[in-house]
């Protein structure tokens, strides 16, 4: 039976994983962390959800958030109108961090997402693979559409008292990106992608072995 060494980042402690893998929790057996965690088909489920948030992050984007009426006359509000208007308001960095952690950010981890596990689903381990595993972990904290949706539900409470509030196209893809979003978080263990990327990694170095002796 193969087997696999695996340190723990909380005590160091190295630990012997029997292969193949079992559904489950992998604890340090002199700390108890979490190891990882070994969910069948995580890629799979990862790379499907991913494309679904590109989707829905665009219609996001492209259609109307929501409407508001008041005494007949009706304003749109798109999904950066937020970022706008305090740009016109000349609060600069504050634009910039909402913009960033709203539209840059996420759209670029659903992209990263995307690009690493595009690859990995069919079989291949891009040669970038290790460096954008960093680049993700980096930047996932920064994506705050969470923060983002807690703060639109306060304004519609907020303003339903004024006038009409006609909620958007827009609006409801972006709860659904929320859901999907916060289901991948859920699933995600960085350890199975990191094992495919050693194992793709090893794999070059013997067929390089391999061509130097032939």
């Amino acid at each position: 039976m193969e087997a696999h060494i695996v340190c723990c980042h909380e005590c160091d402690e190295l630990s012997t994983i029997p292969r193949p893998l079992r559904p489950g929790r992998y604890k340090c057996p002199n700390c108890g962390h979490t190891l990882f965690r070994h969910r069948p088909g995580m890629i799979e489920k990862l790379y499907a959800m991913s494309v679904a948030a590109l989707i829905l992050f665009l219609v996001t984007n492209y259609f109307p958030f929501l409407s508001f009426e008041v005494f007949g006359n009706s304003t749109d509000a798109n999904f950066t109108t937020a970022v706008q208007y305090l740009y016109e308001e000349q609060d600069y960095l504050l634009a910039v961090a909402l913009l960033m952690t709203t539209v840059v950010i996420p759209f670029a981890q659903i992209f990263l997402l995307l690009l690493l596990l595009g690859p990995l689903y069919h079989g291949r381990v891009p040669y970038y693979a290790p460096e954008m595993m960093k680049v993700l972990e980096a930047i996932t904290p920064w994506a705050m559409l969470d923060v983002f949706l807690v703060g639109v539900l306060v304004s519609i409470v907020k303003l339903v008292k004024m006038g009409t509030i006609i909620p958007g196209t827009s609006l409801w893809a972006f709860a659904s990106l929320i859901l999907i979003l916060a289901y991948a978080q859920s699933i995600y263990d960085p350890h199975p992608i990191w094992e495919k990327i050693e194992e793709g990694q090893n794999e070059g170095r013997v067929k390089r072995y391999v061509e130097r002796d032939a």
